[in-house]
Formats: C-alpha cells, structure tokens, sequence
C-alpha cells in the first residue's frame, strides 16, 4: 500500500533515494550501496519495492518533493569517483 508519510521516514527515503539513482541516473547498486552503508542486495530489495510504485502519480509528486535529498545524494556519490 503506498503511503506518502512512509518517504518522510529514513528507510523511506533511503529506498525512494536508491530507487531514483539506479532507475533515473543510472548509477551502479555498489555506488548506491557505499551511500546508503548497506548491501548491493538491500539496494536491488529497495528498487524492486518502490518500482510498484511509479506509475502512481502521488509517486511522481514524492520524487519532486524529496529531489533535493535526491540530489545531495548524487553529488556525494559523484564527488567519491
């Protein structure tokens, strides 16, 4: 069930912040996974999870309104290559 409060949670965010670095910009799970201090398998888990998800439009609207963590988040990542 899809729960916009549930991306206002860490482990919401971490897996709304895996889920649009590995689909939108193309990063590698290992990357993802430095970032989130977690494991290559934990960042496929929080992918599959949220891919049932985005064709939902409150979807889109989540991903607009968290894009500034989305953001931070890519540019540490890119800043460590």
């Amino acid at each position: 069930m899809f729960s916009k409060n549930f991306f206002d949670t860490p482990l919401g965010l971490n897996q709304l912040i895996a889920y649009e670095l590995y689909v939108t910009y193309g990063l590698y799970q290992r990357e993802i996974a430095e970032y989130l201090n977690c494991s290559n398998n934990t960042v496929a888990n929080y992918v599959r999870k949220i891919s049932n998800y985005k064709h939902l439009k409150d979807f889109k609207l989540v991903v607009i309104a968290k894009n500034d963590h989305i953001q931070e988040a890519l540019q540490i990542i890119n800043s460590r290559s």
